[in-house]
C-alpha cells in the first residue's frame, strides 16, 4: 500500500496524522495525548510509508509518545514495521536480482533501515 492509500485507509480511525518539520534528525513522532502522529514533511514517500507504519504501531500499543531508540517500545515497533512491510519472497528474488541493499529497499518501497531492521530480526530469531 502506498503512503496515500494508507492515509486513505486510516480516516475514522481516533488518530490525527498531520505533517511538519520536525527537528533535524525526527522523522515521526505519536503524541498520545493528543492522539496526533507527526511525519516530516521532507521525507520521501517511501520513508514518511515506513515512518506512518512504524508510528501506527506506537498508537496502537498504547505508547506514550516519542521514546530514545532503544527503548523497548522502539525496538518492538522498528521490528513489527519490518514484519509487516518485508514481502519475504519478494526479498529473496530480489536479493538474487541487485547488488546493494538501496536497490533491493527502493524495488521494496521501503528505507534501509526497515531493511537493516528486517534483516537483524530474522537473524536474532
Amino acid at each position: 500500500m502506498t503512503y496515500g492509500a494508507m492515509r486513505r485507509a486510516i480516516i475514522g480511525l481516533p488518530v490525527t496524522v498531520s505533517s511538519a518539520i520536525l527537528p533535524d534528525g525526527l522523522w515521526g513522532c505519536y503524541d498520545a495525548s493528543n492522539s496526533v502522529i507527526l511525519i516530516d514533511r521532507r521525507l520521501t514517500y517511501t520513508a514518511k510509508r515506513c515512518v506512518l507504519t512504524h508510528e501506527l504501531l506506537h498508537w496502537k500499543h498504547g505508547d506514550d509518545g516519542c521514546a530514545n531508540d532503544r527503548s523497548k517500545q522502539e525496538r518492538r515497533c522498528r521490528t513489527q514495521t519490518a514484519l509487516l512491510l518485508v514481502n519475504p519472497a519478494e526479498l529473496a528474488l530480489l536479493e538474487r536480482m541487485y547488488e546493494y541493499e538501496w536497490q533491493i529497499a527502493d524495488e521494496l518501497d521501503i528505507t534501509t533501515q526497515v531493511l537493516e531492521d528486517y534483516r537483524s530480526t530474522l537473524a536474532s530469531a
